[in-house]
């Protein structure tokens, strides 16, 4: 019998070899992911910040000649009027520089925020906006129409319409009349939102009747020709508003547009008086009014006449 003798070679791996082989591979794919996720943020992170750097805006603006102005951007009420004036400089309509001035000075005097009561919406609405920066500024108009274009051509513009029932051919009987009704409808302090007096405007906002308003300008409605409304009832209105003030600064800056016309000057002596004109340049009259106690039944303090005379011009 043969024997046969087979080398017969048993290869053993030891379970801690390859243990630590599979450790080395997790240790090597975790170092290898470690760093690929931080260069995805880092790529990420530069790309944003040159992006939000590209697309920000920017705050300077250049001047003339190519030089670099800081600071914000005008006011959209500047900007407008700017551009207003630019392309009105020749209307004929304008006011000039001695009516604008002293309106100018008492808005800048004014304590802030200031209330300013216009009425009309003229030329200078955008301008009377402007100068009265950062304070209340309330526009009354005659033509609702306009009064609503002009809103949105200008959204910063508050603007209200009003119907005015008054003719200049009547203005001698409406006065009487309302000096007849002193005691009543016509009194020179009451909130004028209850009213009945014929040249008292009763359909105005409530806010409007509730602001002590410090600045008022009557340059409106339309004061030409018979038929046209004229101004006796937004200056009646306004003497009234000043004497019924509840608080804030006790007297009231109250301008006249076209006081050289009969109808202005009347109503402005009656209404405004005489007494209370402190400065007037051929069309512009500039009053200021105190506010009044409520059981005050004369709107001037001088004239002791206010019922008698009234009558007496009537019957003439």
């Amino acid at each position: 019998m043969k024997t046969t003798n087979s080398n017969t070679k048993l290869i053993l791996l030891h379970p801690y070899i390859q243990k630590q082989g599979s450790s080395n591979r997790l240790w090597l794919l975790a170092f290898v992911s470690f760093f690929t996720i931080a260069f995805l943020l880092t790529l990420i992170y530069t790309r944003d910040s040159i992006t939000t750097k590209t697309t920000a805006p920017s705050t300077t603006v250049t001047g003339p000649a190519g030089s670099a102005i800081g600071g914000p951007p005008l006011p959209t009420t500047v900007v407008n009027t700017l551009l207003h004036y630019s392309s009105k400089s020749n209307d004929s309509y304008h006011m000039t520089y001695s009516e604008l001035k002293p309106i100018s000075d008492v808005l800048r005097k004014c304590s802030s925020p200031c209330n300013f009561l216009v009425f009309g919406l003229t030329q200078e609405t955008l301008l009377w906006k402007s100068l009265n920066h950062n304070g209340r500024t309330v526009f009354i108009d005659e033509n609702r129409y306009y009064a609503a274009y002009y809103e949105e051509l200008h959204p910063e513009i508050d603007a209200y319409d009003v119907q005015y029932t008054t003719k200049i051919s009547e203005t001698r009987e409406l006065i009487a009349s309302a000096k007849e009704q002193i005691r009543n409808e016509c009194r020179p302090v009451q909130n004028l939102l209850f009213s009945e007096c014929k040249l008292g405007i009763n359909d105005l906002p409530n806010h409007v009747y509730e602001v002590d308003w410090d600045l008022i300008l009557i340059d409106g409605p339309r004061g030409d020709g018979p038929d046209g409304p004229g101004r006796m009832q937004p200056i009646f209105t306004s003497g009234v508003l000043a004497r019924s003030k509840k608080g804030g600064n006790p007297k009231t800056h109250i301008f006249v547009h076209d006081y050289y016309r009969d109808v202005e000057k009347m109503s402005g002596d009656e209404f405004l008086c005489k007494e209370n004109l402190v400065e007037y340049n051929d069309t512009l009259a500039h009053f200021v009014v105190e506010r009044m106690e409520e059981n005050s039944f004369r709107y001037c303090r001088n004239n002791n006449n206010n019922i008698t005379s009234t009558k007496a011009s009537s019957s003439s």
